[in-house]
């Protein structure tokens, strides 16, 4: 008499977990939908990822705030433009990227406030071995912003901030990307410039983006 075998756990696991993979890739383009766009905004953290914070001040506020201004004044100059966010939500880095990934996006801005004693000004962050359009973007938006009423032109730098290796969304997306920090979070001035001049430097980055699509993507 033959033996019922059982099944292997470990494959059973492995179906279970790819299965629950596709259904949220699925699900992510069924809400973000496959339409291909031009930019891809990503207002850094969100809902319970507050980012910096600073006297009941969170970075995820500024970044939303900033990233809906300049989407929207992508797309009232005819650019096809996304956000990863629309609101105060949880997005993991992985989602953030697959969602730019999916949409075939020509270029990924993630906007960020930074944090650190003593500091102040405006740096972009891109990847260790970033690609000349990818450069070329963040030069951009660097000179633009510079002229916007900042603090401090930090200047582009490449890597991470806090030691080896790329920030996760310029190591996994497949389009040029970068990462803005606008500014120290715990500065007064430049939290009073930010809002200050938000407008402005909304206007900077999406005019610096117009810019690197029309000479990178004619």
């Amino acid at each position: 008499m033959k033996k019922n075998r059982k099944p292997n756990q470990k494959k059973l696991t492995a179906v279970f977990v790819f299965a629950v993979m596709i259904i949220a890739g699925a699900l992510l383009l069924f809400e973000y939908n496959y339409c291909p766009v031009d930019v891809i905004i990503d207002p850094g953290h969100g809902g319970s990822d507050v980012g910096a914070e600073y006297n009941g001040r969170y970075e995820k506020d500024d970044n939303l705030d900033i990233s809906l201004k300049v989407c929207e004044i992508l797309k009232d100059n005819g650019i096809k433009a996304a956000l990863t966010r629309k609101e105060d939500k949880f997005i993991s880095l992985e989602n953030r990227c697959r969602i730019a990934n999916f949409r075939k996006a020509k270029a990924f801005v993630a906007l960020h406030r930074n944090s650190a004693d003593n500091a102040r000004g405006v740096e972009i962050w891109i990847s260790g071995n970033a690609s000349d359009e990818e450069s070329a973007l963040a030069n951009e938006i660097m000179n633009s912003l510079s002229q916007a009423g900042i603090s401090l032109d930090r200047g582009v730098k490449k890597g991470y901030a806090q030691g080896d290796g790329d920030y996760y969304i310029n190591k996994h997306t497949k389009m040029s990307s970068c990462l803005v920090e606008l500014g120290f979070i715990n500065n007064e001035n430049d939290n009073e410039l930010f809002d200050k001049n938000i407008d402005s430097y909304a206007e900077a980055i999406a005019g610096a983006v117009i810019k690197y699509l029309e000479k990178n993507n004619g």
